[in-house]
């Protein structure tokens, strides 16, 4: 008897537990069901799909949130989005590929752009045709949520200033909220339940926040545009994690997660060099700072080790990356080259930045989505 009617000679109460310890599992996700399903077509014909719908941290929220005016008036709407950063890798294969997707409906995924929500639709040359889920090792990098404007009519915007790109969702027993930067830098809370507006948590006219990740399950770490940073819980309960920095710092602010838990601030400068065949020239540049809680204070650091980052639209994480791979201790990111908040200005596609040599470049990534290895 072979490996596959073993296993689907398993007796489905077996696999009733199984399924359900995986909708108790705060960390998995549909991936997960698709890797259960794809073991046996009995596996595949005993759990549907809908299984996990029920632990979606959307299915918590209605379908349609209120924009950001209080008016009762308003004819606009949200509409809640989440996308998935996985790593793929292949036992006998050294590459593997961070893959970013948005589950359209039950089974169903579209392939995004790492670092922003654009759709992909022409693969890279080597890139897997076909995904076995039994022959890739899969693994959840970051989940990320974006808020899209629609209007009565059901159409989406396309104007990014009615969007939120910030967005996390904070969950605490039966009590769950999102929190999300305004397209102009104000911090709003909407709890679940019958809420029905949006709660700016701090309205002062000097505070422009500009990046938002979540900390916990309960709390989420924010930073405005000069690097002063809080930490807020779903209660609204406010504490500061680190003072500013000197002189405000750069151009954008993002936050991301080490492995190991701590939390860095990468710190993005646009500057203007003279060039002999133009006027005037931008060239980016990024600083990396680590969260010093007890001293609240951001400490500069010049390495990554073998860890990268990736700096996106609406998230920001870090990839350890195999030993002996060149990537290690560098930044990849949307060049928009313009550093502010406008993004009417782009270059000519995605950059790449070295921690410990202060090298920038421009380039096109050669796959997208990204891949490591030889």
């Amino acid at each position: 008897m072979d490996s596959s009617s073993q296993w689907s000679d398993l007796p489905l109460d077996m696999l009733e537990l199984i399924s359900d310890r995986l909708d108790d599992d705060d960390s998995s996700d549909t991936i997960d069901l698709l890797c259960l399903r794809s073991v046996c077509a009995t596996w595949r014909l005993s759990l549907p799909l809908s299984n996990n719908n029920n632990k979606n941290p959307l299915s918590k929220f209605p379908k349609y949130l209120p924009f950001w005016s209080s008016s009762s008036s308003s004819s606009g709407f949200f509409i809640l989005k989440q996308s998935s950063v996985y790593e793929l890798e292949a036992p006998l294969n050294p590459r593997s590929w961070l893959v970013k997707i948005q589950e359209t409906s039950p089974g169903n995924m579209r392939v995004l752009d790492l670092f922003s929500n654009d759709r992909i639709c022409f693969l890279p040359e080597n890139f897997p045709e076909k995904i076995d889920l039994q022959e890739f090792h899969v693994r959840l990098v970051r989940r990320t949520y974006r808020m899209d404007y629609a209007n009565n009519g059901g159409e989406i915007s396309c104007f990014w200033s009615l969007n939120s790109d910030k967005v996390v969702i904070l969950s605490s027993g039966e009590d769950s909220a999102i929190v999300a930067i305004h397209s102009g830098g104000k911090l709003g809370l909407l709890k679940s339940g019958n809420e029905k507006r949006w709660r700016i948590l701090d309205n002062s006219w000097n505070v422009i926040y500009e990046d938002i990740m979540l900390y916990r399950e309960n709390c989420c770490i924010v930073v405005d545009d000069k690097g002063k940073t809080v930490i807020y819980d779903v209660d609204f309960k406010v504490s500061d994690l680190a003072e500013g920095l000197v002189g405000g710092g750069g151009h954008k602010k993002h936050l991301v997660e080490y492995p190991g838990g701590e939390v860095l601030l990468v710190d993005k400068y646009v500057k203007h060099v003279w060039c002999k065949s133009e006027v005037s020239k931008s060239a980016v540049e990024f600083r990396v700072y680590k969260l010093k809680r007890e001293e609240k204070r951001w400490e500069e650091v010049r390495e990554l080790g073998d860890v990268a980052l990736f700096i996106g639209d609406d998230c920001s994480f870090s990839v350890q990356i195999p030993a002996g791979d060149s990537a290690g201790g560098f930044i990849f990111y949307r060049d928009y080259r313009n550093g502010g908040r406008s993004r009417g200005v782009c270059s000519d596609g995605d950059g790449v930045f070295n921690v410990e040599f202060e090298m920038q470049s421009d380039f096109v990534f050669p796959i997208k989505p990204k891949c490591f290895g030889p």
